[in-house]
């Protein structure tokens, strides 16, 4: 689904609207491959990313994601995650406890022991160094998770969580403050490396799949997850690393698959139907825009310098980039009616928007909303970035400086 809103007559100057003429925020890159593509990664500050995914596929860039090249993993398994310390060492996981590692960017891969047939569905190094960890599906049942104090050379299996609370995966803040997450809500959470583990409430039975944390903030995190009954995908959040975990609003999805945090202000998921969203306020996400007629399902994001240039990857072989967090600045208003815009200026997100108004600023600017009496509701200074107003159901008129726009807001 496309997002857009309408032009209201009077807006022109530097109040920008979202087009719904259906330019792309994320363009498509040609992968090279037909194969599904489970995770994406890249070393914070450089051009060199990884992709991993099915029969073992890793696939590697050194460009930015412009072109992508195959590299022989030495395996056949399905491979569900990649995690790099540095431009030359890095780890990948998948099915039947296959694990690789290369120290030459990917030019040679060898087998890490891990014993058992468990799948491994996240690697992570969570602050670059000797500690490591490996989220595990048991086989066996009571939730698992695999960690390394030597940088990967060796690997110890820890128990999680009651013999009955088995996992999924496992997603790290720091070093010792982490959690692993499971089926049916299954939730605990470690400040100490997992040499001890409380549960947490993450309000949902759902199956969680995945978790990310604020690379700034450990205590800040979100998780995705599954829920059977209902067919739909679920978002939790919390500022404080648990015990409880929020609800999170966001647009109807059947499954989310990925998650990733790259700053203490925003988030991002992705999912079914090629739909990847990102946080306009702690609860409340937002669709991005994808290419037209996208449908793939969209398995892993990341964001590796921060919230504007991201990578999305997903089935047969999609790889999607974005410069400008998913949601560019575009020339001209709604129904392009109006002159190309060059000035600085706050964008609508969506008209009607749920539950309030998202604006885009590429500035710190004042904003004064008003109700269809043209009473003054809400007046806030928008900071450059993403914005949510929270507002009741109606229609109303929202004022930056000389300009105004009508939005209505929904439940």
């Amino acid at each position: 689904m496309s997002v857009g809103c309408r032009r209201n007559a009077a807006v022109i100057g530097s109040l920008l609207l979202l087009s719904s003429l259906g330019f792309g925020a994320w363009t498509q890159l040609t992968s090279g491959t037909t194969a599904d593509l489970h995770a994406v990664h890249f070393p914070a500050g450089t051009q060199v990313g990884y992709a991993v995914g099915i029969a073992g596929t890793i696939l590697k860039t050194t460009d930015g994601g412009t072109t992508w090249a195959p590299e022989s993993s030495g395996t056949g398994n399905l491979l569900h995650s990649v995690y790099f310390l540095n431009d030359l060492t890095g780890f990948a996981v998948g099915e039947r406890s296959a694990a690789v590692k290369t120290t030459d960017g990917g030019a040679t891969w060898t087998t890490v022991t891990i014993s058992g047939t468990d799948p491994l569905h996240s690697v992570q190094f969570p602050e670059n160094g000797l500690v490591g960890y490996i989220g595990v599906e048991p086989r066996g049942g009571q939730g698992k998770v695999w960690k390394t104090t030597d940088g990967g050379a060796t690997w110890t299996a820890i128990n999680v969580g009651g013999p009955l609370a088995t996992s999924y995966g496992c997603g790290m803040a720091t070093d010792n403050q982490g959690v692993v997450f499971g089926p049916q809500g299954m939730l605990a959470g470690s400040t100490d490396g997992f040499a001890t583990s409380t549960a947490q409430g993450p309000n949902t039975i759902a199956n969680l799949v995945a978790a990310a944390f604020s690379p700034t903030d450990p205590n800040r995190g979100y998780l995705v997850g599954n829920d059977t009954a209902s067919g739909l995908g679920v978002i939790r959040y919390t500022a404080t690393f648990g015990p409880v975990w929020d609800s999170v609003r966001c647009p109807v999805v059947p499954a989310f698959y990925g998650v990733d945090l790259p700053t203490a202000d925003f988030a991002y998921v992705c999912g079914t139907g090629g739909f990847i969203g990102v946080s306009v306020a702690p609860t409340n996400f937002f669709q991005t825009e994808v290419p037209t007629g996208l449908t793939a399902t969209m398995y892993g994001v990341c964001f590796p310098n921060g919230a504007d240039t991201g990578y999305a990857v997903g089935e047969v072989g999609t790889i999607l980039r974005t410069y400008d967090k998913g949601i560019p600045w575009k020339p001209g208003v709604a129904e392009g009616k109006v002159p190309a815009m060059t000035q600085a200026g706050i964008r609508v997100l969506s008209n009607p928007c749920r539950h309030g108004i998202a604006l885009l600023s590429d500035a710190d600017v004042n904003v004064v909303v008003f109700d269809a009496a043209g009473r003054v509701v809400r007046s806030q200074a928008a900071t450059k970035g993403l914005n949510f107003l929270p507002l009741p159901t109606g229609a109303y008129f929202v004022k930056s400086g000389a300009q105004t726009a009508r939005v209505v807001v929904t439940d």
